[in-house]
């Protein structure tokens, strides 16, 4: 399994750090639904800053390669780990989505 953070080099560490929490939250759901040899990729990226003043604006995406499909989410927030967050969130949803739809 691959695990890939990108972009996310100008942060504090400590932030870095509830970022790849947030990430292994979501690797441990994943493991409990399917199982941890499925996982062949994940990548969360810091894709596009746009800023208003001193306000920043993070586009996060996830991307998410198994063997049982691929499950990608983008998101915008002032805040990078809400826009973590809420990617992370989206990208449960569908993987609990295809859990259901395999049954």
């Amino acid at each position: 399994m691959s695990v890939q953070f990108v972009g996310f080099d100008r942060f504090s560490p400590e932030v870095k750090q509830n970022i790849k929490k947030i990430c292994e939250r979501l690797l441990e759901k994943y493991k409990k639904i399917f199982d941890e040899k499925s996982i062949k990729i994940f990548k969360l990226s810091l894709d596009k800053v746009r800023e208003r003043g001193e306000h920043k604006l993070f586009e996060i995406k996830c991307y998410l390669e198994t063997t049982h499909g691929l499950f990608y989410a983008s998101h915008s927030d002032w805040e990078v780990l809400n826009a973590v967050e809420r990617v992370v969130e989206d990208v449960m949803r569908q993987i609990i989505k295809k859990k259901e739809n395999l049954k």
